[in-house]
């Protein structure tokens, strides 16, 4: 079973300002990703990140030893 799945983040920031967490999202598909990377850009960041990140499932019960 593959645990090891990914999502594309996308956020948009202001010069000196930074990021602006309010604008994150994550998404399945890329193209969606791209769609609204251009929506931030339009409504007036001074940039934008799109970037892929690692998603790992697991249970830590699994770990527990029960004696």
């Amino acid at each position: 079973m593959n645990t090891n799945q990914k999502v594309y983040a996308v956020i948009g920031g202001y010069d000196y300002e930074g990021e602006s967490f309010h604008s994150l999202r994550l998404f399945d598909a890329f193209s969606s990703a791209q769609a609204y990377s251009e929506t931030l850009k339009n409504e007036g960041f001074d940039y934008v990140k799109l970037e892929v990140k690692d998603i790992f499932f697991g249970s830590t019960i699994s770990h527990l030893k029960i004696v």
